[in-house]
């Protein structure tokens, strides 16, 4: 039922018990993200994580500028988990992550809501107030949320499914980013710059800048990307 990464997982569950448990009622409004991060012992992103998953579920329901409400005690039937894709090498999910995430993003500019939008500001603040409390573990996991978010925000879930088949490898890519944390910051500004170019509703741009910050990326961790055509760098991104 669940297929985000574990420290969701965890969170989804953990709120999903204590609502058949009856501590949160159908109609109640769950405590804030900070207490109930504190509450769960969790960083903000993966809790995010966990909300997104159940709202999915139809468990929850967010209202923008009012809450999350508990409006079932039973997920919805959900279509069953994409199993895993056997043998996949960090080589071979940063390749799919070219191929997909630039256009993926591309869409995003052209759609997204300002609800969605306040979602990724938050995930990149979360990155930030990470660092900055040499929190490697919370920047990672919010690092990888916000590329959760932007495949979820494309209304595809195609897209999703894709990127869950390849979940075991993103994990291995997630233990690589915690051995290395040199590249942390860059990271950061590149995400900062993803999200200008999506602000801006600049298809071309935040495709660009995506395609560069991936790229980026596997030269961060040593991942050699295979590529059909040499790739131009992005103007403006460092």
């Amino acid at each position: 039922m669940f297929t985000s990464s574990k420290l969701g997982d965890v969170a989804a569950r953990t709120i999903l018990d204590a609502i058949k448990q009856g501590l949160w009622q159908p109609g109640d409004m769950l405590p804030s993200q900070r207490d109930l991060a504190e509450q769960l012992g969790i960083s903000r992103p993966p809790l995010r994580e966990a909300v997104s998953v159940l709202v999915a579920l139809g468990v929850l329901r967010s209202h923008p500028g009012k809450g999350v409400f508990v409006i079932s005690t039973e997920p919805q039937a959900a279509a069953p988990a994409a199993a895993a894709t056997p043998n996949a090498r960090p080589e071979d999910v940063f390749q799919l992550r070219l191929a997909l995430e630039p256009f993926v993003v591309g869409l995003v500019a052209q759609s997204i809501s300002a609800d969605e939008m306040m979602q990724l500001r938050l995930s990149v603040l979360d990155m930030r107030e990470a660092l900055d409390a040499d929190d490697l573990k919370a920047a990672v996991e919010a690092d990888i949320l916000f590329h959760r978010q932007l495949i979820g925000f494309s209304r595809n879930p195609v897209f999703k499914q894709v990127m869950e088949q390849a979940s075991d490898a993103i994990g291995h890519a997630r233990d690589i980013m915690l051995e290395r944390p040199q590249g942390m910051r860059e990271a950061l500004v590149e995400h900062e710059a993803i999200l200008r170019a999506i602000k801006a509703h600049d298809s071309a741009a935040a495709s660009a800048t995506m395609q560069q910050h991936i790229l980026n990326a596997g030269e961060r961790l040593d991942v050699r990307i295979r590529t059909a055509t040499p790739v131009p760098p992005a103007n403006g991104t460092s």
